[in-house]
């Protein structure tokens, strides 16, 4: 009899919701980020005069992700199958499902009408994100919706997402205190195949994180996904432990994303603790010491990681918000039929002619050979009027000797190159006529490896942007090149993954001006102007109205939330981390390392937003008294009458 009332006074035990059907989300937030692998491809890119005809490369910590994750959308769509028809589960669907449904399906369109369609579907050089990629994500946002409206299986995915992140940490600290881990013996080989005897080196500042991400400035992604929701998990767990793991790991993330060194992601994290701290005011309150110890933790190691790197935090910040107007005498440099046209035109020119350029600050060049094959030069300016040079001491070079021009010139010819270098600036720049072949005329210009192009002619820009183009690390260049893009690819875009081909990688000139002399832009460093491009500005305000509609919806939700449950203190990490990523996104790319996890997240979220609502509503049903029925008391008043 005793034995029998104790039995029913101790709690039941929760249970576990089935690891298989966690498993595509597993994969998205916690081991997908980890696939490290060497792959040796050809690029394809060959066909395309700005590149290299070296089209051989080798890609560490893109390819493998993205071959997973279509892997994993597969087991994804057996899974939902089991649901709907095995198990008999009612498919659930939200409106704001709609606009990542019409997203999906413009990427879909846009992908089967490009041009460049082989590299929609298979992937590009150092980017991976194809269209099944694209619909990846948004099959994993409805799953992740349709899954997480359980506790049980929220807890059990965050047990394995806190394991991704902690695996994540150690590689993270090991690099931030320069003793990266893949640069040891057992870290190479777990990431190259056993047949490849030679030593990796990867190019990254000592003491810079970059886990597995392929770039430090995706470590500022990572901390803003992962540090709202380990800190709503301190508030979250029961357990002592879980609480000092939770702890543990979020300070690890916070030095790491410090040590990364960027600026975008320490404001992307700051302003989106602002919005939880907004939300959860009551629990900070009730829960202030914790909440002080915290703030004082992350200060201290922003200034302890500052003062390790002499002051580089500091400075970084300060002139993320500094952009002065910048003037480049060089504006053009035009690869004609018969001729090469430099446009160019000092500062004090600049002011005489108002801010335009005339025929007086062109100058025509054109390089010929005599009846001996030997080479020789005729220049004059706009109008034809001849411009005078001669021969330096050297016997090689020639000195132009109109002021207007302050170049020097001279004839080239080796086993690799024939044609001129014409030196504007203290920088070379060679062309030629005489290196065409079969389909080619006129003269061409050397770029990086020497991939020999015509110059782009830039017809529009922005007008702010032309004057700044270092505004945001050198971001302002590749945002004026590439928002008049939007107007060209307005309906389906380029296709997915081809922002390379769509932008003028041949404008030698203002990647000259900006500082990305023979570099290659594979992508605009902002993931919106990145969608409109690729996928079409229709797929972009899609895609703006489903993020918009859930921070909405999420923000109206946590502002009057008790904060009593586990869900509800997940919901709102969520909604950090979303924010911290949609900021983040302004400066830099969607990229397959970041942002299966972040769409994950925004599923998982929806999923407690909509369970949270039903809960709400349950609440509200049930305290409501039945229509046109009197209450107890006013019955019993009514007795007292009688």
């Amino acid at each position: 009899m005793s034995y029998n009332k104790n039995k029913r006074k101790q709690p039941q035990k929760e249970e576990k919701f089935p690891l298989g059907l966690l498993l595509p989300i597993i994969a998205f937030l916690a081991i997908i980020p980890l696939i490290t692998m060497m792959h040796n491809y050809n690029n394809n890119l060959g066909q395309f005069e700005w590149f290299t005809t070296y089209t051989d490369v080798t890609d560490f910590f893109l390819y493998f992700k993205m071959v997973w994750i279509i892997i994993t959308c597969g087991y994804l769509v057996f899974c939902l199958i089991y649901l709907f028809f095995a198990v008999e589960k009612n498919p659930i669907w939200i409106k704001q499902l709609i606009p990542i449904a019409v997203y999906c399906g413009l990427s879909l369109l846009s992908a089967i009408a490009s041009k460049y369609s082989y590299f929609s579907f298979h992937g590009i050089f150092e980017q991976f994100e194809s269209v099944w990629v694209l619909l990846g994500y948004g099959l994993m946002v409805y799953y992740s919706f349709f899954i997480m409206q359980s506790e049980s299986a929220l807890k059990r995915t965050m047990n394995w997402f806190m394991i991704g992140i902690a695996i994540m940490s150690f590689l993270g600290l090991s690099q931030a205190f320069g003793h990266d881990f893949f640069q040891t013996k057992f870290g190479q080989s777990l990431i190259k195949p056993s047949t490849y005897k030679e030593e990796l080196v990867f190019n990254f500042e000592k003491g810079r994180p970059y886990m597995t991400l392929y770039n430090p400035n995706y470590v500022g992604f990572y901390a803003a996904l992962t540090i709202p929701v380990l800190l709503t998990l301190i508030f979250a767990v029961k357990k002592l432990w879980q609480r000092i793991a939770s702890a543990v790991l979020l300070v690890a993330v916070v030095i790491i994303l410090f040590a990364s060194q960027s600026r975008a992601g320490i404001i992307a994290l700051a302003v989106s603790l602002i919005v939880m701290l907004l939300c959860m005011r009551k629990v900070f309150i009730k829960n202030w010491i914790i909440a002080a110890s915290g703030i004082v933790l992350i200060i201290a190691a922003f200034f302890a990681v500052n003062a390790m790197n002499n002051n580089v935090l500091l400075n970084r910040l300060q002139g993320m918000f500094t952009s002065e107007a910048e003037y480049y005498p060089l504006k053009e440099i035009q690869t004609n039929e018969n001729d090469v046209t430099v446009v160019y035109q000092s500062a004090e020119r600049n002011a005489a002619e108002n801010g335009k350029t005339t025929k007086n600050d062109q100058l025509v060049i054109k390089m010929l050979q005599d009846k001996n094959g030997a080479d020789y030069f005729e220049l004059t300016d706009g109008s034809g009027k001849e411009v005078g040079f001669a021969l330096a001491e050297d016997g090689v070079t020639n000195n132009i000797t109109d002021p207007r021009f302050p170049f020097s010139f001279a004839a080239v010819q080796d086993d690799s190159f024939h044609g001129f270098e014409i030196t504007i600036d203290g920088n070379a720049w060679y062309l030629s006529n005489l290196m065409n072949t079969e389909g080619q005329s006129g003269y061409y210009c050397r770029g990086g490896n020497n991939a020999m192009m015509k110059l782009a002619t830039i017809k529009e820009s922005v007008p702010y942007l032309d004057k700044h183009y270092k505004l945001a690390n050198m971001r302002g260049y590749m945002w004026d090149r590439s928002i008049p893009l939007l107007k060209k690819y307005f309906f389906l875009g380029s296709g997915p993954d081809t922002f390379i081909i769509a932008f003028p990688n041949n404008d030698l000139v203002g990647m000259y001006n900006s500082g990305h002399i023979n570099e290659l832009i594979t992508k605009p460093h902002c993931m919106y102007l990145q969608v409109g491009v690729q996928t079409g500005v229709l797929s972009l305000i899609a895609l703006l109205i489903f993020f918009g509609w859930y921070l909405i919806d999420s923000i109206r939700i946590y502002w009057r939330c008790h904060y009593s449950e586990y869900m509800t203190f997940i919901g709102v990490g969520v909604l950090g981390a979303v924010i911290g990523y949609l900021i983040l996104c302004l400066t830099n790319d969607s990229c397959v390392a970041l942002s299966p996890i972040f769409y994950t997240l925004i599923g998982i979220g929806l999923g407690i937003n909509y369970k949270l609502r039903k809960d709400m509503a349950f609440v509200f049903e049930t305290s409501e008294p039945a229509a046109n029925q009197p209450s107890n008391n006013k019955s019993k008043k009514k007795k007292k009458r009688k």
